[in-house]
């Protein structure tokens, strides 16, 4: 496990950090905090140490007064694990026909980077297969492309507060030069986003955990486990393919949000085959069969200079959502 003293307030009673494996919201939240502190060369190798820490109940616990000094001890154990294989490399040169020396060095040299198509769809899959992780890599391209998304309020809607969720929902930017980005998260089954602009115009962007990437939700790839269905494949030409939602479209989508916690689970399920997520027999099963009562948490994000990160990312007449995804499809 991984205790990182400073974050006991966050992570009660001792700075436990999640499983950083399996909670992504954990995941994300903490990786933005600690950006600044990576290492240029090495963050992925830090950010992957620091996640190996957090989930494995066999090594020793990794203990630290602050995140520097976790990001420290992570980034010498990387640098190590790079030296060990180089030195392995020199080792075994000389006893390396030509055309293992040159694979040896492949592998070695690439750090991550690779035109293995196996190691390529695994990557994304880390990026993109999970619905949380989808919507941050979003804001993150936007944030880094110089948007400059500022978190501005956050709140969760229980039992009975449909009508206020719907309020929430049709939330639009004070100004034409600012975009908003809603993150919005129904608890252990999914998370969305709906970006919105001063003309009322919105796009839902998201990929679904073992189904499809935020690339096929949004037309840019056949990357759907198995074959879809004619109702999610429906439901993508209403909402999805990166295009503007129509007014009544996004009224019959807050009035299914609304409803799907207007009760329990029970009810959500009634209403999930009508959501534009995944109308999966099995889906709709499994929540069924959950507990307590169903929320929806509503993240508000304003990209300050949306225009900035536009042009960043090559412009174009579409979402920045799908430019944010075109973006990190080619990182």
């Amino acid at each position: 496990m991984l205790i990182i003293a400073e974050d006991k307030a966050t992570y009660p009673p001792d700075g436990q950090i999640p499983n950083l494996e399996t909670d992504d919201k954990a995941y994300a939240e903490i990786v933005t905090r600690i950006k600044p502190l990576l290492p240029a060369d090495f963050e992925e190798q830090v950010v992957g140490r620091l996640t190996t820490w957090s989930a494995s109940n066999l090594l020793r616990d990794q203990s630290f007064a602050t995140w520097a000094e976790a990001v420290a001890a992570a980034t010498k154990y990387a640098q190590g694990e790079l030296t060990s294989a180089t030195d392995t490399q020199r080792q075994r040169d000389k006893a390396l026909d030509g055309d293992d020396r040159a694979k040896l060095n492949a592998a070695v040299g690439s750090t991550g980077r690779t035109d293995d198509p196996h190691i390529t769809l695994r990557d994304k899959s880390r990026r993109w297969a999970n619905c949380g992780m989808a919507a941050f890599q979003i804001r993150e391209q936007l944030h880094n492309k110089g948007g400059e998304p500022v978190r501005r309020s956050a709140h969760t809607y229980g039992t009975g507060e449909g009508a206020v969720l719907q309020q929430a929902l049709l939330v639009q930017p004070v100004s034409a030069e600012t975009v908003l980005l809603l993150d919005c998260q129904f608890p252990q089954v999914h998370n969305f986003l709906i970006e919105v602009h001063h003309d009322g115009s919105r796009y839902l962007a998201q990929g679904y955990q073992g189904t499809y990437f935020a690339h096929w939700w949004l037309g840019l790839d056949n990357s759907y486990s198995g074959e879809p269905s004619a109702e999610i494949i429906d439901l993508r030409k209403r909402y999805g393919l990166g295009k503007r939602i129509s007014s009544s479209e996004y009224a019959t989508l807050l009035d299914g949000l609304a409803r799907s916690i207007s009760s329990d689970w029970q009810e959500t399920a009634n209403q999930w085959r009508k959501l534009p997520f995944n109308p999966d027999q099995q889906e709709i099963d499994g929540i069924r069969r959950r507990a307590e009562s169903p929320t929806c948490m509503v993240e508000v994000f304003e990209l300050r200079k949306p225009a900035v990160a536009r042009a960043a990312l090559g412009g174009g007449d579409v979402s920045l959502s799908e430019l944010a995804t075109r973006g990190l499809a080619t990182d």
